[in-house]
């Protein structure tokens, strides 16, 4: 078959991060606003032989470690589900940051089970829906169910519990990550074990949204150019509000229009010479239909 199936898996971002309590499994009660963004990933993958897996090289903060592969992980997942003996070459087109609090692992995976089960169904007279990859995706990470929805979504639970919400439109988003991955885990192991749950942030807004992130101290101790990327969004001329998303490394400035940011950006002349990750872009609600065929292949594979 020369056929080659294409999905986009779209960056998360917590405008908000409200930890609970822990609960008796070790995982925390969380509440959390989520949006998804233009950054995005891209996986193709066409039938094979036998597994094979390439990415893009030239940024070497993107490239994958292979005992880390949430992509050839979640195949082997569905693979063994299904039992479905159909192997794959797999090409990622990473662009969301790695250990940056943007769900990019768990996009990843909810991407490619959305591929697989396309693949699945056009060959298979037994059909899987999409309430049974929900249930393998919760069995990958408490992210990926969402990472199937990809819009504006409300959190509660683990964070295996959501509603449907609607956050204003037409806003841009400014993203600054200072090339440091952060270990979820780690993070969320810090803040259980500090006897203050005290935080830094200040009151901060997003149309009735309030930005806030329980784990901001705890990322801080592993990341401390955090607070200084805090300092700088918050002095920006015409910024809307301002945050750290998931359990970091990533700042966000949210403006009214694009304009700003490559006002601010042209300015900013130190921060552009940073080794720092930058992206401005907006939001987007994106479907489950999002894949793409084509017959043509790609050098990639």
């Amino acid at each position: 078959m020369n056929k080659y199936y294409s999905i986009v898996a779209p960056a998360k971002l917590n405008l908000n991060l409200f930890v609970i309590n822990r609960g008796s499994n070790g995982f925390h009660y969380i509440n959390s606003d989520v949006c998804f963004l233009e950054l995005t990933d891209q996986i193709s993958i066409k039938f094979n032989n036998k597994d094979i897996f390439n990415q893009n090289q030239k940024n070497k903060s993107l490239i994958i470690n292979s005992s880390n592969n949430l992509i050839l992980k979640t195949i082997n997942k569905f693979r063994n589900t299904y039992n479905w003996d159909q192997h794959f070459s797999v090409y990622l087109e990473k662009k969301i940051p790695i250990g940056a609090g943007l769900g990019g692992g768990s996009a990843d995976a909810a991407a490619i089970l959305l591929l697989l089960r396309k693949l699945y169904n056009n060959i298979n007279y037994k059909k899987i829906s999409i309430k049974d990859i929900k249930k393998i995706a919760i069995q990958i990470g408490s992210d990926v169910p969402i990472c199937l929805e990809s819009k504006d979504l409300t959190l509660k639970g683990y964070g295996e519990k959501f509603s449907r919400a609607s956050f204003a439109n037409n806003y841009y988003f400014l993203l600054i990550n200072p090339n440091i991955q952060l270990s979820t885990k780690k993070v969320f192991d810090f803040y259980a074990n500090t006897s203050s749950k005290k935080t830094n942030n200040e009151t901060n807004y997003f149309k009735n949204i309030k930005i806030y992130n329980s784990l901001l101290l705890s990322s801080i101790n592993f990341a401390p150019q955090i607070s200084s990327i805090l300092e700088l969004l918050k002095k920006l001329p015409n910024i809307v509000a301002y945050g750290m998303t998931g359990s970091g490394s990533t700042c966000f400035g949210i403006f009214k229009s694009k304009k700003e940011i490559i006002s601010i950006l042209d300015k900013y002349d130190d921060i552009k010479c940073s080794n720092y990750f930058f992206w401005y872009g907006q939001k987007k609600d994106y479907t489950m239909n999002r894949i793409i065929c084509s017959k043509k292949l790609e050098n990639k594979f």
